[in-house]
């Protein structure tokens, strides 16, 4: 049965396409999202742990601490939250504690510490990410993550240093990004591991892909959390479920600035992917 997506974030578009932070408090008790596939999710993310352990984890050394406090609090969040998930999943205390974490849940993970009084990526469990680079990161403040992106920096830079300092344990939050691809595999590494990618794929064969962050401070150790949750649906779905979302995605991509364009990866079959979604609506 096809599903409506969860989140529309492309609808809040308007004018000319600009990053968005769109930040908002995150109610704890929806901090992890469980979903109906999350059997088949841990099983792939067992399979890239298994055969792509490098690209999918890393970590700089001495961050067991703030990783085991972010892994103590996420079981105990499933076991109240989520009992019958908790009861399906185990911690392996052999691994890096955010690598154990990590397999317990849909969601990529991404451990920032605090070194030399700078807020540094520390550790990170992705096995879907959206064609980026996890090792590369490593040790990086989050400007200096976020420098291969698109003018990211340029419009939104001060914000996100603004919202990481006022960031507390009492005070979480989340937002959404998206993105449209041409495939359906959650396994987007870019560094030759992932399956080669279409060919000249149509416009009707391409997704949407969702992504809820959540950003919690921890208080033991003063580490922040990025969760991402990511969702994914076939074009020719979001058209058969609501035509007026499938116009504000066609008015969504027209509207990106060719460098963003370039960097989401569809400076060159955007408009034929509006054009469709506009004649199939």
């Amino acid at each position: 049965m096809t599903r409506r997506p969860p989140y529309e974030p492309w609808r809040e578009t308007t004018g000319e396409f600009r990053w968005r932070l769109g930040v908002r408090p995150l109610d704890l008790e929806r901090w992890i999202e469980i979903g109906d596939n999350a059997a088949h999710e841990l099983a792939l993310k067992a399979e890239i742990m298994s055969s792509h352990p490098s690209t999918a984890f890393c970590a700089l050394e001495h961050t067991e601490d703030e990783a085991q406090e972010v892994l103590e609090v996420l079981v105990a969040h499933l076991e109240e939250v989520h009992p019958s998930h908790a009861a399906t999943v185990k911690v392996d205390a052999d691994l890096h504690p955010l690598d154990a974490a990590g397999r317990l849940i849909q969601e990529d993970l991404v451990l920032m510490v605090e070194r030399d009084e700078r807020l540094v990526f520390g550790a990170g469990s992705v096995c879907f990410p959206n064609r980026w680079d996890l090792q590369s990161k490593l040790g990086l403040s989050m400007s200096e993550v976020h420098e291969p992106v698109a003018l990211l920096n340029e419009q939104l830079g001060p914000v996100i240093d603004d919202v990481l300092r006022r960031l507390t344990p009492d005070r979480p939050m989340w937002r959404l990004g998206w993105g449209v691809i041409d495939t359906d595999d959650l396994y987007q590494a870019v560094d030759g591991t992932a399956a080669p990618r279409p060919v000249d794929a149509p416009a009707s064969a391409h997704h949407l892909r969702i992504e809820r962050e959540t950003l919690r401070r921890f208080p033991r150790t003063n580490c922040v959390l990025f969760t991402i949750r990511t969702h994914q649906l076939p074009l020719p779905d979001l058209v058969d479920i609501d035509q007026m979302s499938a116009v504000a995605l066609a008015d969504a991509i027209e509207s990106m600035p060719i460098p963003i364009a370039e960097y989401k990866q569809l400076d060159r079959s955007g408009n034929d992917i509006a054009d469709w979604l506009r004649s199939s609506a």
